[in-house]
């Protein structure tokens, strides 16, 4: 397993040089935008509105880089930490663009609850389910869309459900949801290893596991993550 670590880590240092460059020329693209707008005096809100989606988009992908490039350092585990916490990070992220784009996110979450594996790594897990669901949200043009966060306990294990109202997952769909050469999207938006990937690593890091099902009007992906047991 260390040495499937050490190769995928080799991997994403290179995914993530090739990205920064990107990523800074998309930003200074839209700063260079914004100041021949402010220099012809030209306003319009929906310009500005679409600079500063891309903006946000662009913030969360350089974040998403370094979660990851937590994740592959070996001092990991910093000792408990406080899930209202983080969860209020991420629907502080994620509230704004998807009000923006129609989808009402919402979040439950018992009190006094807490963890302690990667905190990083766990955030950007739920970050993949929430795209998935904000994509098939857009995709199906669903009225009234929502997404909700569930996050409880059951016995010894920390629940995290979430659920969208997108319609739900076809059967055959469902079949082949978490294998790496699989995707719903066109090609040009995913090869489809996100859902691998979070099952993999639920898995390898968290001895935990992902459940998929059908509730009315869309999907439940359920996160299950045992509170004390340790990987081997």
């Amino acid at each position: 397993m260390s040495e499937n670590l050490e190769s995928l880590e080799e991997t994403f240092a290179a995914i993530a040089h090739q990205w920064r460059q990107p990523l800074n020329e998309i930003n200074s693209l839209v700063g260079s935008i914004d100041n021949r707008l402010y220099a012809k005096d030209i306003k319009d809100a929906d310009i500005e509105e679409e600079l500063l989606k891309i903006e946000r988009l662009t913030r969360q992908m350089s974040q998403s880089i370094d979660d990851f490039r937590n994740y592959f350092k070996k001092e990991q585990n910093q000792g408990s930490y406080p899930l209202d916490i983080l969860f209020k990070e991420i629907s502080d992220e994620y509230r704004e663009l998807f009000a923006s784009l129609g989808i009402r996110l919402e979040l439950m979450l018992e009190e006094s609850l807490t963890f302690h594996k990667e905190r990083a790594l766990l955030k950007q897990i739920i970050a993949t389910l929430l795209n998935n669901a904000k994509d098939a949200l857009l995709a199906r043009s669903v009225y009234e869309a929502k997404v909700d966060i569930v996050v409880t306990k059951e016995e010894e294990f920390l629940l995290i459900d979430v659920k969208d109202n997108a319609g739900g997952i076809t059967k055959s769909a469902a079949t082949r949801l978490f294998d790496a050469d699989f995707s719903t999207k066109h090609s040009s938006e995913g090869s489809g290893m996100g859902l691998y990937m979070v099952k993999k690593l639920l898995h390898e890091k968290f001895c935990g596991d992902i459940d998929v099902k059908n509730i009315e009007k869309g999907a439940s992906f359920c996160l299950k993550l045992p509170l004390n047991k340790e990987c081997e």
